[in-house]
């Protein structure tokens, strides 16, 4: 179990997260985000609460959900609308207009569109530490709709074969797109780890605590030389696949259920019930967020377009 100051620290993360994706909701919905959003509202307990199991060496491959685990290793929230934006000073220097940002220097992989392709590179990354016998683990996201395919399952087995110090993480939100979860799976993602032969947990998703005990199990397991584990956290997508979808495929029964489970209000709980923080001293954090979401929007709007006839050999990779 988290303590007090770690505890405070993943809610303060936690809030940072909504507030910059509310902030992005806005943008976009006035016009200056160009292009496609992409939000984790729901998630936010699942993006921290792994990445506050890690350490700052460990390699760390998000998905578009987790911008929570960017904020933890120390994304600064103007960098990724600066991504959105396309402008200069992004991660990616204006190469990329959407969510394909990460930060070497932080050991955060860039996203890719084909989200199943997390799970291959981070299995590359934890063969390299067992093969250079360096004390790293690697953890990777993927959504429930990625488990249909293939390099989902390829990876799994062979972190699994090779004894990997390799965490993956299932985000189950009810949906790929607007595919349902009945129509991808018979049986839940933490009970398909034991056709491989590793541990495989199932979380409830809104909830940070459970999120980040099972997290820390399995690190401490890939620490040991145990070998890789998986974790499914269950949650739901409380907005369309991205901005632009209505999501007029999921039931508002749905929808109504599971807004009873927001992340942060079950975080504040968790903090007050503990004796660590009051609800005064809550409700200043995440009023110290939306300033910090605010703050970023002014400067990404800002910040300037990359300039096309300068520097362009440092556009593209050999």
């Amino acid at each position: 179990m988290p303590d007090r100051d770690l505890s405070v620290k993943i809610f303060r993360v936690m809030a940072l997260h909504r507030a910059v994706e509310d902030r992005m909701v806005s943008m976009y919905r006035q016009g200056e985000m160009l292009g496609s959003v992409y939000t984790g509202h729901w998630h936010e307990a699942i993006a921290v609460g792994t990445a506050a199991a890690l350490r700052q060496d460990d390699f760390l491959c998000p998905i578009h959900r987790d911008l929570g685990a960017h904020l933890w290793r120390g994304m600064e929230p103007w960098q990724v609308m600066a991504s959105f934006l396309g402008k200069a000073t992004s991660p990616t220097g204006g190469r990329d207009g959407t969510l394909h940002y990460g930060r070497l220097d932080l050991n955060i992989y860039n996203l890719p569109s084909h989200i199943p392709d997390n799970y291959p590179v981070a299995i590359g990354g934890a063969f390299a530490f067992k093969y250079r016998g360096e004390d790293r683990v690697a953890l990777a996201y993927c959504g429930d709709g990625s488990t249909s395919r293939g390099d989902f399952h390829e990876a799994v087995n062979i972190a699994a074969v090779q004894d990997l110090p390799c965490i993956f993480v299932v985000e189950n939100n009810q949906f790929a797109y607007s595919t349902p979860l009945r129509l991808q799976s018979r049986t839940d993602f933490a009970t398909k780890a034991v056709a491989y032969g590793i541990p495989g947990e199932k979380v409830d998703g809104t909830d940070v605590t459970a999120v980040y005990e099972a997290a820390e199990r399995a690190v401490t397991r890939a620490r040991a030389g145990e070998g890789p584990s998986l974790i499914e956290c269950v949650t739901m997508r409380m907005h369309g696949h991205a901005e632009h979808d209505p999501a007029d495929y999921v039931p508002r029964e749905m929808f109504d259920e599971w807004a009873k489970k927001d992340p942060l209000d079950i975080a504040a709980a968790q903090l007050q019930e503990k004796g660590f923080a009051s609800a005064d001293e809550i409700q200043q954090m995440r009023d110290e967020a939306r300033q910090i979401a605010i703050d970023a929007r002014k400067k990404s709007l800002s910040d300037p377009m990359p300039t096309p006839d300068r520097d362009e050999e440092e556009r593209v990779y050999a």
